[in-house]
């Protein structure tokens, strides 16, 4: 009777194995990392996870050891029984019993209550993880070495996130209830910035108001009182050759209009928008031109491109 019921414990050690694994491996590190600081639990489970070579090595070697005890102490027990052809018996009826009630039952449970079971699991688990240290650290270090000589270059890379990586982990901060919807909202304003291409932000031609290269100084003087605008682009045979300050034609009185034209930045139109904000304000710049090839798109301004970051801090 004792060799059944070490059989039935080490069974129940497998399921617990396989449970807290798939339990580990489910939880959301965000929620976890969120409850850490009120939950001790939480805590236990975070550290747990974020060091996986030792839990999974944790694993591996309860796993296995409860495997071969129970069929060991089951063999014993139909033996004693004077059952015939024990070692059959167990291949055919222990093994998929243990298969479907020590792996895929427990698993399944561990996958659906994840952190609430987790959290229960993390205190035994430990102990069975430093009752298994010796063998723990030893399979922990081989793993690690052997990762590291046959996937240098990619642990090399893993340490750096991507965007899609970074997207991926804000919706399910969302979805876990760690990132409230506003900001989540937040966050994806700032990649949208700097995603945003100039083409889609610049000010049409169509509604920049322009001076036309032939224009009497009068001409110009009456365009500023009757638009205020600081700054207009100076076209030339339907090209934009620069733009005029209007204080410079205010200031310098009696000269030569056209000799105050300052040449103008220009911009390819799949710039984006942050970069473009850089370019300005190294040149000290207040104003550029859009281009697509050799066809101008349209204007945008050191203000324009300002609003357009406020408008995303807003949001």
């Amino acid at each position: 009777m004792i060799y059944l019921l070490g059989a039935l414990a080490f069974f129940l050690l497998q399921g617990f194995f396989s449970a807290s694994e798939m339990s580990f491996i489910s939880s959301s590190l965000l929620k976890l990392a969120h409850r850490q600081h009120k939950d001790r639990r939480a805590r236990l489970v975070y550290q747990l996870v974020s060091n996986p070579e030792r839990f999974l090595a944790t694993t591996l070697v309860g796993t296995n050891l409860s495997v071969v005890v129970s069929s060991t102490l089951a063999t014993y027990f139909l033996i004693r029984l004077g059952i015939s052809n024990s070692n059959l018996w167990i291949t055919f009826l222990f093994t998929p019993v243990v298969v479907i009630f020590a792996e895929l039952v427990p698993k399944n449970i561990g996958r659906s209550y994840r952190e609430e079971l987790a959290t229960y699991l993390a205190r035994p688990f430990i102990f069975f993880q430093t009752l298994f240290s010796p063998f723990v650290y030893a399979i922990e270090k081989v793993s690690v070495s052997l990762t590291e000589f046959f996937l240098s270059k990619e642990k090399k890379r893993s340490l750096f996130v991507t965007k899609e990586e970074i997207k991926a982990l804000i919706a399910e901060g969302e979805k876990e209830g760690v990132l409230e919807k506003g900001e989540k909202e937040a966050i994806e304003d700032v990649f949208q910035f700097r995603e945003t291409k100039l083409k889609d932000v610049c000010i049409p031609l169509r509604e920049v108001k322009t001076l036309d290269y032939n224009y009497s100084v009068e001409k110009v003087k009456e365009i500023a009182k009757i638009y205020k605008f600081t700054r207009y682009p100076v076209v030339k045979n339907k090209v934009i050759v620069g733009y005029l300050n209007i204080f410079d034609l205010f200031y310098r009185e009696g000269k030569d209009w056209h000799t105050l034209i300052r040449p103008i930045t220009h911009l390819g139109g799949s710039q984006r928008l942050y970069q473009a904000f850089y370019i300005l304000k190294a040149k000290r710049e207040t104003m550029a031109i859009v281009m697509k090839g050799k066809k101008s798109l349209g204007i945008v301004t050191l203000e324009s491109l300002m609003r357009e970051i406020l408008n995303s801090i807003a949001k």
